[in-house]
């Protein structure tokens, strides 16, 4: 294995990849290994064709009747009588789903993950399935690393939520569930980032670079700009962020198009889309309506101001209007909150499982981590969000690497 770390490795995207969770790169950090783009990209002239000048209202007139009209054309092509399911966090994305397909006449389920802590969405999920009428399966997953092995698997690069998101489909096929949706795509292309782009926003402003911005601002419990988690082979490489991220470049584009581009080209497309492979590992259909090619393209001839509101902070600006009167009241005001466990209950569950796979894994004795950093964030009382993540991320490439390149 060693004579494969030392071979294969290209230094600066690995470097990414540990830096961010992520490779916004079309190349793996494994040469020799091809990464697989599942998915559509897009450039700067995408973003340039022509907003169209509607009312407010007229606006989510068109992309309501948009958002029927994508649904419809997916279920039209499931056979009759088939199970579906929606993954539901109690969120705009997935209830304005959940609302469409009622409204279309099929009978979904809800299905949630929970994790038994105070992150949980089961609550907000609930109030949902009990607004609609409909079938409402839970489950608490106690053990969050258990799945990072096969979960990892089918991926070209290895992504630390997989193992909940892999745990969170193979419920709904074990409730029967044999075509699945997901609301993926809706803070990419209508402004769901609020969060995300004050931060960025507020760094320019400060007089950082619009890369290093988007670095910090909309990575902030990942980025790292210093090299104390690197050992010898990574310590001092350069990583060209700027061609990592040309979506900040002289293109034209406002800065919050380019953050749309940058969310959707580098994270969305790399990290988020390539988890629908795990539809073929499970044996059931994994469906994005909210990325169809006609949604896209129809979120590229919205105004910015219709997405987000720099002033007020409001996001999803339109979509909350096209579906305001679809989903219930307390789905409408739910704040943006991201599915996954909490970083204590994670971080209880690594602590034991770190001394094998890190501080004496593959990468640390290779030259490719720095032992103490992990060993200090394990001893650590109370270690923060970047070291909790960092030491996740490590166990995810160990655990990658031993079963998909040994």
């Amino acid at each position: 294995m060693r004579i494969l770390l030392e071979d294969r490795f290209d230094f600066p995207i690995l470097k990414t990849w540990l830096t961010l969770r992520y490779n916004p790169s079309d190349e793996s950090f494994i040469r020799g290994r091809k990464k697989i783009c599942d998915s559509r990209k897009l450039t700067a002239e995408d973003f340039k064709i022509g907003k169209l000048t509607l009312s407010t209202q007229d606006f989510s007139v068109l992309l309501r009747q948009q958002l029927f009209d994508i649904i419809g054309a997916i279920v039209s092509r499931i056979p009759e009588k088939s199970h579906i399911g929606v993954l539901s966090s109690g969120g705009i994305d997935s209830t304005a789903i959940l609302a469409i397909l009622l409204k279309l006449g099929y009978q979904p389920e809800a299905v949630t993950l929970g994790f038994g802590g105070e992150n949980d969405e089961i609550e907000s999920a609930h109030v949902v399935a009990e607004y609609f009428s409909v079938e409402h399966k839970v489950h608490i997953k106690n053990r969050i690393l258990d799945s990072t092995g096969p979960a990892n698997e089918p991926l070209d690069e290895p992504y630390r939520a997989a193992c909940y998101y892999y745990d969170a489909l193979k419920f709904a096929r074990d409730c029967g569930v044999q075509h699945v949706f997901d609301g993926l795509g809706v803070d990419e292309f209508f402004g769901g980032y609020g969060f995300r782009y004050e931060k960025v926003l507020q760094l320019i402003d400060n007089g950082c670079s619009r890369v290093e911005s988007y670095l910090k601002g909309a990575h902030p419990n990942d980025y790292v700009d210093s090299d104390e988690m690197f050992g010898p082979k990574l310590k001092g490489v350069e990583v060209n962020w700027s061609n990592l991220f040309p979506f900040f470049g002289n293109n034209g584009l406002s800065i919050l198009e380019q953050i749309f581009l940058a969310d959707y080209n580098a994270k969305c497309c790399q990290n988020f889309i390539p988890l629908a492979r795990l539809e073929g590992k499970l044996g059931l259909r994994i469906y994005y309506p909210w990325l169809a090619d006609k949604l896209i393209d129809f979120s590229l001839r919205v105004p910015s101001g219709l997405k987000y509101d720099p002033t007020s902070g409001r996001t999803k600006i339109l979509f909350r209007k096209a579906v305001e009167d679809l989903v219930p009241p307390a789905t409408l005001k739910k704040p943006k909150q991201g599915f996954g466990p909490s970083l204590g209950q994670v971080m209880n569950e690594l602590r034991p499982l770190l001394e094998g796979s890190v501080l004496d894994g593959l990468l640390v004795s290779s030259g490719y981590l720095d032992r103490s950093y992990y060993k200090t964030a394990i001893e650590a009382d109370s270690p923060s969000t970047v070291q909790i993540n960092k030491c996740w991320d490590a166990f995810t490439l160990e655990t990658f690497l031993r079963r998909v390149c040994i």
